[in-house]
């Protein structure tokens, strides 16, 4: 099986979504990273995002690279690089469309919060951000 289909799958993206590419990189303090590249076919066209509008397949304006911290492959840790496009409303203006892994303005994908959310219960935030290999200030979006 093709890798970009197979991380397409186990992230579950759905219609446009696809991942495009998955490389093993050197990170900080020499170990190795996953980085995962989403992106949607040419001509994507996406929903307004203002939740009263209801507007389908708005054009594409533009698109802003953003990267997110996602749960650890294997004992990598692993990013998410995405290109966000923002799409054109008659009604609304220019908008950002809102991903599926992780909510608006996060740095975290929504599986790494809900890893490091659920311990940070009963444990101290040092302790998880150790674990998943941040630092305590990176361990929530």
């Amino acid at each position: 099986m093709d890798t970009t289909l197979l991380f397409t799958a186990a992230l579950q993206l759905p219609d446009p979504w696809r991942v495009s590419g998955v490389e093993l990189r050197d990170g900080e303090g020499g170990g190795r990273e996953s980085h995962i590249t989403i992106g949607f076919e040419p001509g994507s066209r996406f929903s307004c995002p203002h939740a009263q509008c209801g507007r389908e397949a708005c054009p594409m304006h533009d698109v802003r690279n953003r990267v997110w911290r996602h749960l650890n492959f294997f004992r990598y840790k692993a990013f998410i690089h995405a290109g966000v496009p923002r799409v054109s409303c008659p009604e609304h203006g220019v908008r950002a469309v809102p991903v599926p892994w992780a909510r608006p303005g996060s740095g975290s994908t929504l599986l790494f919060e809900a890893m490091v959310v659920e311990p940070a219960k009963s444990q101290p935030v040092a302790d998880i951000a150790g674990q998943v290999g941040e630092h305590d200030t990176g361990c929530g979006g």
